[in-house]
C-alpha cells in the first residue's frame, strides 16, 4: 500500500475549506496534541506505577485483579467517551471539551491524593480522570488530522511523541516524590503538571471545520462503510492486549527478575523512552506505505515482544524487551487515528468516526487487565498472563492485516487500476 491508499476517497464536498497540511496554525494544533497526549497516554502508562504501590501499600489487602480495574476504568473512559466528545468535536466545540478535560484530570488527580479507601481511588483515579482524559483526547488528535494529509502521520506522530515524555516524566516524577515526600504530595505534583501543560491546548488548538447549519451528533455512513465497520470490530481483539505489560511490567521486574520496588517503577520510565521513537518513525512508516499496513505490523511485533517477556529472567533482557515492547506500543498508539482518518471522504465526521472506532476498543481495554489479572492470581502467574497478552495481539494483527488488504482492494477499484 502506498501512500496514495490512505488520501480521501474522493472529492470533499463543497464548502469544506482546504487542509493546509502545514503552516503556523496546522503546526500550532501539533504542539498542543502534544500535552494532549503528554496527559492521556503518558498517564495511562504511569498506572503501572500506582497499580505496584497501592499492591504493595494502601489496598494491599486487594487482588491485583481487583486493583487493575482502577487503571481500566481510567483507560476504558479515556477511549470510551469518545462516543460523546466525538461528536461534539463536528459540532466546533474543540476548546469547551478540552477545558472541561483538563478539569476533571486535575480534580480526580488531587482527590486522589485524599483518597484512603479503595472506592474512593476508584472514583478519583479511575473515573474522574478518565472522563477527563476522554474530554481532552479526542478533540486534540482529531483537529491534528483535519489540517494535514500527506504529512499526517508525521504531524501525528509529533504529537503522539508526547505520551512518551509523559510516560518517563510522570513514573520518575511520582518514584523520587513518594521517596522523599510522601504519596499524596508525589500525586498533587502530578495534579500540578497537568494543570499547566493543558493551559497550552486550551489556548492555542481550534477546530479546522466549523459546523454549517444543523447537523446530526451520528454518522450514519459509519454503519455502511464496510471496511471501516471491520477496522473498529478488529481492534477488539489485539486491545485486549495491549494495555496488560503496562499494568504489569513493574510486579514482573519486581516478583520475577527481583528488583527492589523503587527500581521497578521504573520500567514504566523505560517502555515510555521506547515508545518515543515508536510514536515518530512508525507514523512516518504510515505516511510512506499507509497506517492501515503498519499499524498491524506494530501489533503483531508488540504480541511477539510480550510472549519473548515470559522467558526473561534478567534485568537487563528485561530492559531490551520493555524498550522494544515500548517502541510497537507507540505504533499503535499513534496509528489509529491516521488510519481512521485514511477510510474517511468527509473531514467534518472525523471526530464522530475516531471516537467510534476506540470506543470498541474500550470494551478490550476495560476487560483486558482484570482478565490478565485473575490469570496472574491463579496457577498460571505472569506466564498465562503474558501469554494472553501476546495471543490476543498477534490474532488482533491477522485481522488488522486483512482490514488493509480489502482498503487496498477498494482503492484500486476506485481509481480503474
Amino acid at each position: 500500500m502506498s501512500a496514495e491508499d490512505q488520501k480521501p476517497r474522493a472529492a470533499p464536498p463543497p464548502g469544506i475549506p482546504v487542509q493546509p497540511n502545514g503552516g503556523l496554525d496546522a503546526w500550532l494544533q501539533v504542539f498542543g496534541g502534544f500535552f494532549v497526549y503528554f496527559n492521556t497516554w503518558g498517564l495511562i502508562i504511569t498506572f503501572g506505577v500506582f497499580q505496584s504501590y497501592y499492591q504493595n501499600h494502601l489496598l494491599s489487602h486487594y487482588s491485583p485483579s481487583q486493583i487493575s480495574w482502577i487503571g481500566t476504568i481510567q483507560a476504558f473512559l479515556l477511549v470510551e467517551v469518545g462516543i460523546i466528545s466525538g461528536p461534539l468535536y463536528d459540532h466546533g466545540h474543540l476548546r469547551y471539551l478540552i477545558a472541561a478535560g483538563a478539569f476533571f484530570l486535575v480534580l480526580g488527580m488531587m482527590m486522589t491524593s485524599l483518597a484512603k479507601d479503595y472506592y474512593s481511588i476508584f472514583l478519583s483515579l479511575g473515573v474522574c480522570t478518565g472522563l477527563g482524559m476522554g474530554f481532552v483526547f479526542f478533540p486534540g488528535i482529531t483537529s491534528i488530522s483535519t489540517y494535514f494529509t500527506t504529512r499526517r502521520g508525521l504531524a501525528n506522530g509529533i504529537a503522539a511523541s508526547g505520551s512518551a515524555l509523559g510516560a518517563v516524566v510522570y513514573p520518575i516524577v511520582l518514584r523520587e516524590l513518594i521517596t522523599r515526600a510522601s504519596f499524596p504530595w508525589a500525586v498533587r505534583a502530578v495534579g500540578f503538571i497537568v494543570l499547566l501543560t493543558l493551559l497550552v491546548p486550551v489556548f492555542i488548538m481550534k477546530p479546522l471545520f466549523l459546523p454549517t447549519g444543523k447537523r446530526k451528533l451520528t454518522d450514519k455512513t459509519m454503519f455502511t462503510d464496510r471496511v471501516y465497520a471491520l477496522f473498529a470490530l478488529t481492534n477488539f481483539i489485539g486491545w485486549l492486549g495491549v494495555q496488560i505489560p503496562l499494568f504489569y511490567a513493574a510486579l514482573f521486574a519486581e516478583y520475577v527478575v527481583g528488583r527492589t520496588q523503587e527500581n521497578a517503577f521504573y520500567m514504566l520510565a523505560i517502555i515510555g523512552a521506547g515508545s518515543f521513537p515508536g510514536r515518530l518513525l512508525t507514523p512516518l512508516a504510515g505516511d510512506r506505505f499507509g497506517p492501515l499496513w503498519v499499524y498491524p505490523i506494530c501489533m503483531a511485533l508488540a504480541g511477539i515482544l510480550t510472549l519473548v517477556w515470559i522467558r526473561v529472567t534478567t534485568y537487563g533482557g528485561l530492559v531490551v524487551v520493555a524498550l522494544l515492547y515500548g517502541f510497537a506500543y507507540g505504533g499503535i498508539v499513534s496509528l489509529p487515528p491516521p488510519a481512521v482518518a485514511a477510510l474517511t471522504t468527509d473531514m467534518r465526521t472525523l471526530g464522530t468516526r475516531i471516537g467510534a472506532a476506540f470506543s470498541i476498543a474500550g470494551v478490550s481495554v476495560l476487560v483486558g487487565p482484570p482478565i490478565a489479572g485473575a490469570i496472574e492470581g491463579s496457577s498460571s502467574g505472569f506466564t498465562g498472563l503474558f501469554a494472553f497478552s501476546g495471543a490476543m495481539m498477534m490474532a488482533g494483527s491477522l485481522c488488522l492485516f486483512y482490514v488493509g488488504y480489502l482498503h487496498h482492494q477498494q482503492v484500486r477499484r476506485r481509481s480503474g487500476v
